[in-house]
């Protein structure tokens, strides 16, 4: 292969024996090697899970819920105008600022209980996936303990550290 055709991507690549593949097609003999891969149901997901877990799960979803209704009442209506009219007066001023006021209170409680609502979600969902992963690594270190001596001999001990903190 030319250097400079390499480098500027006017190179061919050599056709092999086999022929070019594109997406999309493929042969009988290649669907035959393909190994199809067990499925599983999503319930077995949760298979390491208690009931605590789930109770975390369920609350961590209520509480994303609530984070995502948010968006639903901020395009309520207030049925009341905020446009001043061309008479202008001081005591209009005070019952304009007075409405803004009960409005800014209002979407202030809402931007608080959004912000709670994010962070209970977040927190119970983390809380629930660092139990399953503590059972998990258990379960995984108690299969280890249980090998033969050979076993050890065989695979690296560091190996068996990173597989335990990933």
């Amino acid at each position: 292969m030319d250097l400079e055709a390499a480098k500027n991507g006017t190179a061919r690549r050599p056709r092999s024996a086999e022929g070019d593949f594109e997406l999309g097609i493929s042969s009988k003999e290649n669907r035959k090697k393909t190994k199809k891969v067990k499925m599983i149901g999503v319930l077995t997901l949760f298979r390491y899970s208690d009931w605590q877990d789930r109770l975390f799960m369920l609350l961590g979803t209520f509480m994303a819920i609530a984070h995502g209704s948010d968006g639903l009442t901020n395009f309520v209506d207030t049925e009341e105008n905020f446009s001043f009219p061309v008479n202008f007066s001081l005591s209009l001023l005070n019952q304009s600022l007075s409405f803004f006021f009960r409005y800014a209170y209002y979407y202030s409680g809402l931007g608080a209980g959004v912000l709670v609502a994010a962070y209970i979600q977040v927190s119970f969902w983390t809380l629930a996936a660092g139990r399953q992963i503590r059972k998990i690594r258990q379960k995984f270190f108690h299969a280890i303990l249980r090998q033969e001596i050979g076993w050890f001999d065989i695979n690296d001990t560091t190996e068996l550290n990173t597989r335990l903190t990933e």
